[in-house]
């Protein structure tokens, strides 16, 4: 009997209307701040007024997020926020790569078929395409599930924040970024020919009008936290820049300078902007538009000044009016109470070695050379003269193949191996590729993320784990990220807007949970995702 009227329940529970749905918003805004710390909002955000500001103030904020992996890297970072899976899952392991089949490192989205299309006029030499990425993206999904075809745009000043937010192409898809060279481009994989409206943009807003400019503190002096001109800080260590090249003309130099300071960002909101106006994103009553934007001048003025720095600060003060001008733009153009955003960042970075604190155990730099040596050194008594190494990439170090066979038949010269690494101050684990095979239980937290981080085609046959505040010796990036401590690994997320509750909420999060939970919003299925939905953040939710 009770089982009878249970049944009776739940035929009378389905026979009720459901109720009415909430319109999904009609576009969806992707903010990925490339290097942003977690602890940014603290520490700065006092120095904000207007588009950072209201979205940490307004938004539905998850403080304690991070990377659930070990090799925090902009490509493996922006596609898992794009896809909501994980780099042992969507492919993207690293910024690069050694393909053994092409006998060759590669970057994550090298495509050798695809051919740069300029914009504006420039001159494109690069060839990109997102055939490495091996899952479907948030922006796919919504184009292929949607019954009106979704407009999708994706710009960033890097090919591999660009292409790996927006995923496959599509006629509605528009992706944008600029080359070395200092052109705006984009890759045949998405057009053959340059957008009329990109190209027009791009013409009237070349990067080489910016040659000569100034880039000078926002705020007053006495609004920046730390000292300026610390150790350890590129030159030129104090403000002003200037945006020049030695050589007096806008070339690839110029091009550097450019890409490392706010105004690449300006740029980045600028043409999003252009585009929102000339596509009429978000303004199609029961359609849904997708927005992805990359701003990558903080990682770049943060490798080379730090994170502490008055130019990160800076950075982000004026990163905060160009989203602020962006959203305002929005709110007259699609609605308030139509978009929704979500903010996160790919990593976030370690504090310049010079300046890590007391306290620290040890702080410091090494080169890829001695660490090659140490390798050599080992080796060479128990399986003969090398090279051993066949190349290094990263946290990911390759052997001959003469080299493993050797290795299989000799399990002390592994050991002997990681014990001679393990004994370099900078190396804190060393992990061979069979020790990385997600059946193995473990109740190692740091061999779990590295499980995360690892594809037998594209991962070394060792890997190895950066000691904290070390990291390998480099003119270009003076400090970096990569590892999965927590200065690399703890970045915001926050969603806003449309669908939104707002708060705080002190639940486990990571980056790969921001797919998921759009996707919920927008009522789409996500068929390989390893991020959850983070409830709490959705209006109506319980």
């Amino acid at each position: 009997m009770r089982v009878r009227l249970l049944a009776v329940a739940a035929l009378l529970i389905l026979a009720q209307p459901l109720s009415a749905q909430p319109t999904p918003p009609r576009l969806v805004v992707v903010l990925v701040v490339d290097q942003m710390r977690a602890d940014y909002p603290t520490l700065y955000g006092h120095q904000w007024t207007q588009g950072l500001r209201r979205i940490f103030e307004t938004g539905a904020v998850f403080p304690l997020a991070e990377y659930p992996y070990a090799l925090t890297v902009t490509c493996a970072g922006h596609a898992t926020i794009a896809t909501g899976a994980l780099p042992a899952t969507h492919g993207m392991v690293g910024n690069e790569w050694y393909d053994r089949a092409l006998g060759k490192q590669v970057q994550c989205t090298e495509d050798a078929s695809a051919e740069s299309v300029p914009l504006g006029g420039g001159r494109g030499v690069e060839r990109h395409g997102p055939t490495y990425l091996r899952v479907n993206t948030l922006a796919d999904e919504l184009r292929a599930q949607r019954e009106r075809p979704s407009t999708i745009v994706s710009l960033s000043q890097k090919p591999r924040s660009a292409l790996t937010m927006a995923g496959r192409p599509s006629p509605t898809t528009y992706v944008a970024w600029t080359e070395s060279n200092g052109s705006w481009a984009t890759s045949s994989t998405y057009t053959k020919a340059a957008w009329p409206t990109v190209d027009r943009w791009a013409a009237a807003h070349p990067i080489s009008a910016d040659y000569g400019r100034t880039w000078d503190r926002l705020l007053p002096l006495d609004q920046y936290r730390f000292v300026d001109d610390a150790a350890g800080e590129g030159e030129p260590r104090t403000f002003p820049h200037r945006l020049i090249s030695p050589n007096g003309v806008p070339d690839n130099a110029f091009a550097t300078a450019w890409s490392r300071s706010p105004v690449s960002d300006a740029a980045i909101g600028a043409l999003a902007q252009h585009l929102v106006a000339d596509l009429n994103m978000g303004r199609t009553p029961g359609g849904t538009d997708y927005l992805a934007l990359g701003f990558s001048a903080l990682d770049t003025v943060g490798h080379r000044f730090g994170p502490h720095s008055h130019e990160v600060q800076d950075t982000l003060a004026r990163l905060d009016r160009t989203i602020g001008a962006l959203l305002t733009m929005l709110d007259e153009t699609v609605g308030r109470d139509q978009y929704v955003i979500a903010l996160s960042a790919d990593h976030g970075v370690s504090p310049l070695p010079e300046r890590v604190g007391l306290g620290t155990p040890t702080a410091g730099r090494y080169t890829t050379a001695s660490m090659r040596a140490v390798i050599e050194t080992a080796l060479t008594p128990l399986v003969g003269e090398g090279p051993h190494v066949l190349t290094s990439v990263g946290a990911n170090v390759y052997l001959q193949p003469a080299t493993l066979e050797h290795l299989r038949q000799r399990p002390e010269a592994r050991a002997a191996v990681a014990q001679a690494l393990m004994a370099m101050p900078a190396i804190d684990r060393v992990y061979w590729a069979d020790e990385l095979s997600p059946r193995i239980a473990t109740d190692d937290a740091v061999l779990r993320m590295t499980r995360r981080s690892f594809v037998p085609e594209h991962s070394g046959d060792l890997v190895l784990i950066l000691s904290p505040f070390w990291m390998s010796q480099s003119t270009s990036s003076l400090t970096t990220h990569g590892t999965p401590w927590g200065y690399d690994t703890r970045v915001p997320v926050v969603f806003a807007g449309a669908g939104i509750t707002p708060g705080r909420y002190l639940v486990p999060a990571t980056p790969a949970d921001i797919a998921p939970t759009l996707a919920a919003l927008l009522g789409l299925t996500l068929p390989r995702v390893d991020g959850q939905v983070l409830v709490p953040a959705l209006r109506g939710a319980k």
